[in-house]
This record gives structure tokens, C-alpha cells and sequence, in this order.
């Protein structure tokens, strides 16, 4: 049965989908059978981090009752990794604002979704802060991951979304993303865990990133880079 993992942050900048990317990928890359879906219909950034280019099905299609769900995950980067976009070509986000959709139809998608190719794990990319997807996203999470920066108004300001998954019986970790080198990695590793009371992960910043643009992932492009081993260590974590 897939374990589903969550990706959130409270607010933008945090590099949330890009963690979220390069986590999909190594699995993949180890053997691992791994869907990601953009729920972010808002503001969608996974087809560029993938290349997808043109494509027809999409998030948005199944919640319109144009296909089913398995029909908008496009095989993307190693074998066993496939990617439902939140929008494409047939499926605007003017039209799915005005049209409106049920929002219940997400966590039957996840669900078949997993079946239909027998996933090892399923990665669900989120919206900033907290919507309907959002919300129902995490509801489904059995791993939820908080991405947030290193500064301590941010670290405060994330504990919305761990409210959010209080009630739920998944697993919390903290990620604290593009920690710049004057942080002291392991006084903001205590200092998350102690707000959160959930493990945390400290990334440091890596300029390589920034280089490629969001059109390329880093554990694709710099397998050998120091982050890409930062972001394995992160999967044990998670999947341990």
C-alpha cells in the first residue's frame, strides 16, 4: 500500500515543491514506484520542474469528470515515476475557478491512483497556506512535511499547519529549506523540533539551484552535488 506524503508551507519562497521534486526523484531513482500530484491548482510549478512540455490530461480534467485520474499521470524522469499536473492545455485555471469542482473527489483519485499503479509512494505538492486541497491533502497525508525558512517568524508562523495535522494520526517532520550559511544547522534543528515536537531536517542553501532555472531538478542535473545527499538523508527520515 503507497504511503502518501505531503508536502506544505504556510507561505512562498520556501522551495517547497523544489524539496518535493528531488525527494520524488531519488525514490524513483532507487527502484521506487512514485506518483507526485500538483494540488496546487493556483499556482502549479511541478510540469516546469519536470519538462513536461505539452500535455492534454491534467488534476484539473479528472475533477471535471474529463478522464479519470490514472490518465493525467504522465511518466516523467527514471522508470516508476509518473506526475499529474494541477492544469494543462485542455484545462485552464479560469475555467476550473469558474466552473467549480467537488474537492471529495481528491482523495478518491489518491486512492485509485495508488491501486491503478501499485505505487510504492505517493507525493502530493500543496498550495501555500491553507485552502480546500490543502486541507483535504493533508487529511490524507500519512507523512506531513512543513518546508519553511530559518527565520524564527517563519518557524512560528508554520505551526498552523501542524495544528492542522494534530488531529490526524500521520507523521510530522520539519524541513527547514535554504538555511544560509551564518545558521547554525543544529541550533535551528532544536529549535524546530521544539516548536513542532517533530523531527526536522535542515537544508542548507545551494546556489546550483537557482542556476537552473526551475526548469531542471537538482538530483537530476548534479547527482554527485553535497544536497543531493541531504535530500536522501531526508527520505530516511520520512520513510524509515
Amino acid at each position: 500500500m503507497a504511503r502518501t506524503v505531503v508536502f506544505h508551507s504556510h507561505r512562498g519562497g520556501t522551495g517547497k515543491s523544489t524539496v518535493a521534486s528531488n525527494v520524488a526523484m531519488l525514490i524513483a531513482s532507487a527502484g521506487g514506484r512514485v506518483a507526485m500530484v500538483d494540488t496546487d491548482i493556483q499556482s502549479p510549478a511541478l510540469d516546469g520542474l519536470f519538462g513536461l512540455g505539452q500535455y492534454e490530461s491534467s488534476l484539473g480534467d479528472y475533477l471535471l469528470g474529463r478522464c479519470e485520474i490514472e490518465a493525467a499521470a504522465h511518466p516523467v524522469g527514471p522508470p516508476g515515476l509518473r506526475l499529474v499536473p494541477a492544469l494543462g492545455r485542455s484545462c485552464r485555471l479560469g475555467e476550473i475557478m469558474a466552473t467549480g469542482y467537488d474537492v471529495g473527489l481528491l482523495p478518491e483519485g489518491f486512492n485509485r491512483l495508488s491501486a491503478v499503479y501499485e505505487l510504492d509512494v505517493l507525493l502530493l505538492d500543496t498550495h501555500t497556506g491553507l485552502n480546500n486541497e490543502t486541507m483535504t491533502a493533508i487529511a490524507c497525508a500519512d507523512v506531513l512535511v512543513t518546508v519553511v525558512r530559518a527565520e524564527l517568524a517563519e518557524l512560528v508562523g508554520a505551526e498552523a499547519t501542524v495544528a492542522m495535522a494534530r488531529p490526524t494520526d500521520c507523521r510530522r517532520s520539519v524541513v527547514i529549506n535554504m538555511s544560509p550559511g551564518g545558521v547554525d544547522p543544529e541550533a535551528a534543528r532544536q529549535r524546530a523540533e521544539q516548536l513542532y515536537r517533530a523531527p526536522a531536517v535542515v537544508l542548507p542553501y545551494a546556489p546550483e539551484i537557482s542556476v537552473l532555472g526551475g526548469e531542471r531538478i537538482l538530483s537530476e542535473a548534479r547527482p554527485n552535488h553535497s544536497l543531493v545527499t541531504e535530500f536522501r538523508q531526508l527520505i530516511s527520515v520520512l520513510l524509515d
